[in-house]
């Protein structure tokens, strides 16, 4: 005889079902004067994009999405091509630090 209490009867599943990502990328788009980072993924089920951040200047979203992204390749067996976010210039200052005020 079926339980009478629905709840009562459901039992969580043993371990839960995650799917493995084939690839992913982070891309940066301005949207109404604010950076957005997304992060696509490809999965063998299909393809998702998810927002991960939001910034207001692009220099911090493309750090950001530089960080999300090696850390999301990081977990992702299949090898990955390279990077399609433009590369981190280096911070440069001047050589007297009288010139820096």
């Amino acid at each position: 005889m079926p339980s009478a209490d629905p709840i009562g009867a459901w039992q969580p599943p043993d371990f839960p079902y995650v799917e493995e990502a084939l690839s992913a990328d982070c891309v940066v788009v301005e949207e109404r004067g604010r950076w957005i980072v997304y992060v696509d993924v490809v999965l063998v089920s299909g393809a998702v994009r998810r927002r991960v951040s939001e910034h207001h200047d692009e220099r911090r979203a493309l750090h950001a999405a530089r960080i999300f992204e090696r850390n999301v390749r990081r977990c992702i067996t299949v090898p990955q091509g390279p990077s399609r976010l433009p590369p981190a210039t280096p911070l440069t200052f001047p050589a007297d630090p009288d010139e820096r005020k």
